[in-house]
């Protein structure tokens, strides 16, 4: 058998019900991993072993007497440092919030908590989540597995870095601009960004703690994971409504299979406003639009008309810049400098935050109107095709640097922020859900690479079912060597 350690969370799961593995050598296995490589990736912050530990022998109690907790029962998980925990310190990487112990857990882990997972420990990220590499003010910088002088990604980079060297079966992470989608494919794992208010963002930080909550749009929460099974019970433990979160609508779960490959209609595309891609990102791409073409799918390489890319950049950073800029009110300031630094040269972008951060109530009412025209131009497009292939970012995992410094692709030089999250952010702005295929089958590399594949709003159910047909061309996880 596969070592337990790089065993899918929903196969994890159904060992322990079946009692052939107990919750206790499941977390002592994990622990290991982690003893064995976090102080060189430093992709857990926070380990919580001694609950973690009395958790599993509970669990392993609560099956003796035929009881079950759910669907995770016994099974470890992660979480990002910006969500809530009990008991467990929660700082976002902040250096002010070092010692916060929050009383009560974010939506999304007590969840998790309900079907029987148990928390090993919280990930590195960004101060704030605002970066797409992971190197905050106060646990420092986390690094990329496959090559450790590259990033893992930001801002869910120490949670797909766990995820991908088995230190963790499952991660929930947020996404404000690509946080789940550029780790997972700089590491070579799963990841979903579910429909925007399907997943409730309550007990994320920021807000800071005790503050209220403005940042109303573009945000989602989701899970990062070793297979698209485990990302489809994510999305099932995950979503509906809370009583803190009323943005989030009461959707009903779906069980959707998949179809055959051949009946799914794809449009694809590397072209996003003109911006360079790596070559072996197209070649991807490319490779991929013509084997699904051969094996009988209607593919064509297509984007929504009379998409002005500008503007939506620029309207992505002006809801962003406004929503940030009232909700962290006294820290504004800094998340301002912050992002400042990080999008030197990116034109749209730069002038959307800046523009957001100044805005009056009657801007950003304009900005919001542009929003919606946008979205549905994109979902008139999407009502055309089964789903939607584009790059994640312009190219794999780029090495180590300060936040703003340009990166290299292929020779030609691209701003930072439009390097990293200038194909993400356009999903972020129109709200639709994302899942993150690894390429494994289709490139030839030292380095992973993966691909958005994109849905119709609120068909998250029908995205990941031709992800799940996609995935017999793509193919599964693979594990970084040495690991």
């Amino acid at each position: 058998m596969q070592e337990l350690h790089f065993l899918p969370a929903h196969r994890l799961a159904a060992l322990v019900r079946a009692r052939e593995v107990s919750a206790r050598e499941l977390l002592e296995a994990h622990l290991r991993q982690v003893a064995r490589h976090n102080a060189r990736l430093n992709a857990l912050v926070t380990i919580d072993e001694e609950r973690a530990r009395q958790r599993a022998l509970e669990a392993d109690e609560a099956l003796a007497r035929g009881e079950s907790w759910g669907p995770l029962h016994g099974v470890p998980m992660t979480i990002k440092d910006s969500f809530m925990t009990a008991g467990v310190r929660t700082t976002s990487s902040y250096k002010r919030l070092r010692h916060h112990v929050p009383t009560h857990d974010a939506t999304v882990v007590a969840r998790l908590k309900a079907a029987g997972a148990i928390l090993l420990g919280k990930t590195n990220l960004p101060t704030f989540t605002l970066d797409l590499q992971t190197n905050g003010h106060l646990f420092g910088r986390a690094s990329n597995p496959w090559d450790e002088t590259r990033t893992p990604g930001g801002s869910t980079g120490g949670g797909a870095a766990a995820v991908a060297t088995g230190m963790s079966p499952f991660e929930v992470g947020s996404d404000l601009a690509g946080s789940i989608r550029v780790p997972s494919h700089y590491c070579g794992i799963f990841g979903l960004k579910p429909t925007e208010h399907r997943v409730p963002i309550s007990g994320h930080i920021p807000p800071m703690p005790g503050r209220p909550r403005g940042v109303r749009y573009e945000g989602a929460a989701g899970p990062l994971a070793r297979s698209l099974e485990d990302l489809k019970l994510g999305l099932k433990l995950l979503a509906g409504p809370d009583d803190e979160d009323w943005d989030v609508p009461p959707v009903p779960l779906r069980d959707v299979r998949p179809r055959e490959l051949r009946s799914y209609r794809i449009a694809w595309t590397d072209d996003f406003g003109g911006l360079p891609v790596s070559r072996e990102t197209r070649s991807a791409l490319e490779k991929l639009a013509r084997t699904l073409e051969s094996l009988g799918c209607r593919v064509e390489r297509a984007g929504p008309r009379n998409l002005d890319y500008d503007e939506l950049w620029e309207v992505w950073g002006r809801v962003l810049g406004a929503e940030i800029g009232a909700e962290m009110q006294s820290l504004a300031r800094f998340v301002f400098s912050l992002r400042f630094k990080a999008m030197r040269g990116d034109a749209s972008l730069n002038r959307g935050i800046v523009r957001g951060v100044q805005s009056q109530m009657s801007e950003y009412i304009e900005a919001l109107a542009i929003h919606d025209r946008i979205t549905g131009k994109v979902e008139a497009f999407l009502s055309q095709w089964d789903a939607w292939l584009c790059p994640v970012t312009v190219g794999q995992a780029f090495t180590h640097r300060r936040s703003g410094e340009w990166i290299d692709v292929d020779g030609q030089q691209v701003p930072y922020i439009t390097g990293t999250c200038a194909f993400t952010s356009v999903f972020n702005l129109t709200g639709h859900p994302v899942v993150v295929l690894p390429l494994t089958r289709l490139v030839d590399s030292p380095l992973p690479l993966g691909i958005q594949v994109v849905g119709r709003r609120w068909q998250d159910e029908e995205l990941l079912a031709v992800c799940e047909a996609l995935s017999e061309v793509t193919g599964e996880f693979r594990k970084p060597p040495g690991y």
